[in-house]
C-alpha cells in the first residue's frame, strides 16, 4: 500500500477540521473587554406599571450617563455604574411627567438622581452575566441582583421593583390606581472608551 506524505493527508483533510476561535470570539454578541460607555441614543431606561388594573402606562428616562468595566475572561473583574436624571423622564403626557417629579413620586427636587452600582459579578451561560448591587430612588438604598443578556454591542435586561419599597407612593388617590409592581426594561449599548 502506497503512503501518502503527511503533508497531503494534511491538505486532503482540512476542508474536515473545525477551527475553534478564541473564547472571548465564540459569541460575535459578547462584547470584548474594556472600558465601555453607554451611548444614550442607542441605549434605553424603561419602565412600565399598571393602571386601574388592566391598562399598561411605559415611560423613558432620556439622560443618563453609565460605565461598564467589562472582563470576559475574568467577569468578576467587571463592574457597571448607571446614573438617571429623573427631570428626563417622559410617559407621552406632560402633567403626568410634572407629577413624577413631585414629592410623593420621585421628588425630583431633592433627589435628582436614580442610580445603580455593582458590587458582584459573576458569568452564567451563553455569555449572560449575573450582576449584584445596589439600586437607589428616592435616596433609598435596595439591593438588587440583575441577570444580563448579551447583545450587539452591550447588554439587556429586565426586572421588577415595587415602588412602595423606595416611597414612590403617589396621591392618596393614585396610589390605589396604580400598580406597585414596576418592570424595569434595561438597555445597555455602548461604545469603548479606549478606541
Amino acid at each position: 500500500m502506497r503512503r501518502l506524505p503527511l503533508l497531503a493527508v494534511i491538505v486532503a483533510l482540512a476542508p474536515a477540521l473545525t477551527f475553534v476561535p478564541a473564547p472571548s470570539r465564540l459569541d460575535p454578541h459578547v462584547p470584548p473587554a474594556g472600558t465601555w460607555q453607554l451611548d444614550p441614543q442607542r441605549s434605553v431606561v424603561e419602565f412600565t406599571v399598571t393602571k386601574l388594573g388592566f391598562a399598561d402606562v411605559t415611560g423613558r428616562f432620556l439622560d443618563f450617563a453609565g460605565t461598564v468595566r467589562y472582563d470576559a475572561v475574568q467577569p468578576e473583574h467587571s463592574s457597571v455604574e448607571w446614573i438617571v436624571k429623573v427631570a428626563s423622564v417622559r410617559t407621552d403626557a406632560a402633567n403626568r411627567d410634572r407629577s413624577l417629579q413631585a414629592p410623593e413620586y420621585f421628588d425630583a427636587a431633592r433627589h435628582p438622581e436614580l442610580s445603580f452600582r455593582s458590587t458582584r459579578v459573576s458569568a452564567l451561560d451563553a455569555g449572560r452575566l449575573q450582576v449584584e448591587g445596589a439600586i437607589t430612588i428616592r435616596g433609598t438604598r435596595r439591593p438588587l441582583t440583575l441577570i444580563a443578556t448579551p447583545i450587539a454591542g452591550g447588554f439587556e435586561t429586565r426586572f421588577e421593583l415595587d415602588r412602595y419599597d423606595f416611597g414612590v407612593v403617589g396621591g392618596r388617590v393614585m396610589s390605589r390606581l396604580v400598580g406597585r409592581t414596576v418592570r424595569i426594561h434595561l438597555r445597555a449599548i455602548a461604545h469603548r472608551e479606549d478606541t
